[in-house]
């Protein structure tokens, strides 16, 4: 009996957001934060104060830093920010 693939996808977030920010990744650490209820929210704080919100809702991820958007699409399709994905 065949059994349906499964693919596991795994995220650097702190390293995807110190490549959009120009700021190291360990500087950047997970936060609660509200649920939009569209999509998966995640939400991160840095040292520094800036705050971050990455929302990926079918495979689109949005990114703000202050709430400012820096980000918007597929990071795959981006060479600077794949390294940050990984698919198994």
């Amino acid at each position: 009996m065949n059994k349906p693939s499964c693919q596991v996808v795994t995220y650097d977030f702190n390293g995807l957001l110190a490549a959009l920010t120009g700021t190291r990744a360990k500087a950047w650490k997970s936060q609660n934060g509200p649920d939009t209820r569209c999509g998966v929210d995640y939400y991160y704080a840095h040292s520094s104060g800036k705050e971050a919100y990455i929302n990926i809702d079918q495979g689109h991820f949005t990114v703000s830093v202050d709430g400012e958007t820096v980000f918007s699409g597929d990071p795959t399709d981006d060479p600077k920010l794949k390294r940050f994905v990984s698919e198994q």
